[in-house]
């Protein structure tokens, strides 16, 4: 699905452009992802297991892009990305249409100004407009920013995975599952 670009002003006064990704950003958004897996621990693969090449990853883009039922968010600032947020179907089977999977990633030197609620309030526009009836997630226990975020736009822990994500020194965090009912 694409979404037409809008600027979008931040609580520090910053503008930001929320625009659709497209299979040209390919290049862009596999150095945002880098980025992002190596600043935070909460995101399920580690910089060297993301390995997409850009042709790939134009390909995965594409697929977003085609899909009635998916909307992939960037945010950019400068010309550089700084936030993504996407929304996709579990499937096309009949039984699980109804299901949206949500998942929103912020660069660390945008935490706190708003851009995860900017990106958040326009997936949830999206998934109703859509005809999503409940959107599910996955966060870490100790990811307090995003679970407050989520928290923040209703969704609720129904659920919680033991040991959901394993660190490279051995420790554990827990997974939470989350759910917002939409109708």
């Amino acid at each position: 699905m694409t979404y037409s670009a809008e600027t979008v002003m931040l609580k520090d006064g910053n503008a930001v452009t929320i625009r659709s990704v497209e299979p040209e950003d390919a290049p862009i958004m596999l150095q945002y992802m880098k980025i992002m897996l190596g600043e935070t621990p909460f995101l399920l693969r580690t910089p060297e297991e993301f390995n997409y090449s850009p042709e790939e990853e134009a390909r995965v883009l594409s697929g977003r892009k085609d899909d009635p039922r998916s909307l992939m968010l960037v945010a950019e600032s400068d010309g550089r990305i700084i936030a993504s947020a996407d929304i996709c179907s579990h499937g096309a089977k009949s039984r699980v249409m109804h299901r949206g999977e949500l998942g929103i990633s912020v660069r660390s030197d945008y935490w706190r100004r708003g851009i995860g609620s900017a990106l958040m309030e326009r997936l949830l526009a999206f998934a109703a407009q859509s005809g999503y009836e409940q959107i599910e997630l996955t966060v870490e226990s100790k990811n307090l920013r995003a679970l407050r975020l989520y928290l923040k736009y209703g969704f609720m822990v129904y659920g919680t995975r033991p040991h959901g994500m394993k660190y490279p020194d051995g420790s554990y965090d827990n997974d939470y599952l989350m759910i917002k009912m939409i109708k």
